[in-house]
C-alpha cells in the first residue's frame, strides 16, 4: 500500500495496527492528511488490508505500511518527508520478567523516535502515547479519597525502588511498567532540553481506553487481546458472567485520544496533557448497555445495578481541564461510548453470536 499524492502532508504513525492507532490514523485522514504507518510483520499488514474500515483510504492511496520489526533500527523509510509522527507503538507485554526489559524497549524506542525525526526538516511536530500510568499512585481507590490528577503528578516509585522488584511480587510487572512511563517521558523531556528540536514533542497521557474497536473485524480476534480490552469485552460475555471490578474510575474514548494526538501536533505543543472522557465502572457500562439495547439483554451480565459510582464514593479523578482549554477537547460521554460501541459490535457480528461463544479455553 503507497500513499501517491505527494501534495497532501504525511503522518507517520507507528503500531499502526493497534487499537488506538487506528483512530489517531482515521482522524488525520479526515483531516486531510495521508498515512504512513509502521507494523512489526506482513501479518499485520494483511489484517490491515482485509479491515473494511481502511478500505476506502487504502483504494484512495491514502495509507502506506510499512515493516518495521524494531524501532531502534534505521527509520528513514518511515520518516522521510512527513510532516507529523504519532508514535503509540510501545511494549505491553506484562509477562516480562524484570525491571529492564519494561525500561529499555520503552525509552530506547521513543528516544530512537526523537533523533532519527532530526535527520528531517519537514518535521514539525511529534505526539508521544504515554499513559496514566506514568501518573499514577498505584494504591486503593478508598486510599485516595478526593485525589485529583494533573500534569504535575507522577508515578511515585524510582529506579531503585523497581530494581529490588522480583517475579515473586505479583505487582511487580504493573509497577515495572508504570516506572517505565515515567522515566520514558523523563528520558524525552532531558533529550528535548539538551537537543533543542525544531519540532515540537506532546505528550498525552490517557487511563484505560473504552470505545468502538475498529481493529477487530469479528467476534473470532477477540480472544488473547491485552490492555484495556479484556475486562471491555467481558461485558458481552452472557448474563451469567462476573462483571469485573474497574482497573481505574476513568476512562477515555480512543477517538478522543485520537483528537488529542491530532491537536496537539497541529498546535505545535510542547506540553504534557491528561486525557480522560467520563467517569466509569464496568457496571455502568453493562447499566447503559441494558438501557440502550434491551433487546440484546441476553448478552449484557446483570452484575449489580445499584453499585455506587466513582464520584458517590469520591473516588480520584483525573482533571481534564487543560486538555480542554489548550487542545479544545470535547469529550465523549460514558453514554455516547456504549452507543458507539455497541454499533460496532453490531456491524462485526457480535450479536448474531451466542453470548460468549467466541472464547476459546486456554
Amino acid at each position: 500500500m503507497s500513499a501517491t499524492n505527494t501534495s497532501r502532508p504525511v503522518v507517520a504513525i507507528t503500531g499502526l495496527n493497534g487499537y488506538i492507532a487506528i483512530h489517531v490514523a482515521l482522524k488525520f485522514l479526515r483531516e486531510g492528511y495521508d498515512v504512513r504507518g509502521s507494523v512489526r510483520s506482513i501479518k499485520s499488514i494483511e489484517q490491515i488490508n482485509s479491515n473494511p474500515v481502511w478500505k476506502e483510504w487504502i483504494d484512495k492511496g491514502r495509507v502506506q505500511v510499512l515493516v518495521v520489526p524494531n524501532l531502534e533500527g534505521d527509520l528513514t523509510e518511515l520518516l522521510k518527508g512527513v510532516e507529523v509522527i504519532g508514535h503509540l507503538a510501545a511494549p505491553v507485554d506484562m509477562t516480562l520478567t524484570s525491571w529492564e526489559a519494561f525500561r529499555c524497549p520503552t525509552i530506547n524506542g521513543v528516544l530512537s523516535i526523537l533523533k532519527q525525526a532530526t535527520k528531517f526538516d519537514s518535521i514539525k511536530a511529534i505526539s508521544l502515547m504515554s499513559s496514566i500510568a506514568a501518573a499514577f499512585n498505584p494504591v486503593s481507590n478508598d486510599q485516595q479519597i478526593g485525589k485529583v490528577y494533573t500534569e504535575a503528578d507522577y508515578f511515585p516509585y524510582d529506579e531503585e525502588f523497581c530494581k529490588t522488584l522480583d517475579n515473586s511480587n505479583p505487582f511487580a510487572s504493573v509497577l515495572w511498567y508504570c516506572a517505565a512511563k515515567k522515566y520514558s517521558e523523563f528520558a524525552v523531556k532531558d533529550w528535548i532540553v539538551e537537543n533543542k528540536p525544531s519540532f515540537s514533542v506532546a505528550t498525552l497521557c490517557p487511563p484505560m481506553t473504552y470505545g468502538p474497536l475498529l481493529h477487530l473485524t469479528s467476534p473470532d480476534q477477540f480472544n488473547g487481546l491485552n490492555g484495556s480490552q479484556p475486562g471491555w469485552l467481558s461485558l458481552i460475555k452472557g448474563k451469567e458472567s462476573n462483571v469485573p471490578e474497574p482497573e481505574a474510575t476513568m476512562y477515555a474514548d480512543p477517538r478522543d485520544v485520537a483528537e488529542a494526538f491530532y491537536q496537539a501536533a497541529i498546535e505545535r505543543k510542547n506540553e504534557r496533557y491528561l486525557i480522560a472522557s467520563d467517569s466509569y465502572t464496568y457496571q455502568m457500562f453493562v447499566n447503559e448497555f441494558g438501557k440502550q439495547r434491551p433487546d440484546l439483554d441476553a448478552y449484557f451480565p446483570l452484575g449489580n445495578p445499584s453499585a455506587p459510582t466513582p464520584e458517590e464514593q469520591n473516588f480520584w479523578i483525573i482533571d481534564t481541564s487543560k486538555s480542554v482549554k489548550e487542545l479544545g477537547l470535547k469529550y465523549h460521554t460514558l453514554q455516547e461510548t456504549s452507543k458507539d460501541t455497541l454499533e460496532h459490535y453490531e456491524q462485526i457480528g457480535v450479536f448474531k453470536v451466542a453470548p460468549g461463544s467466541w472464547i476459546k479455553e486456554d
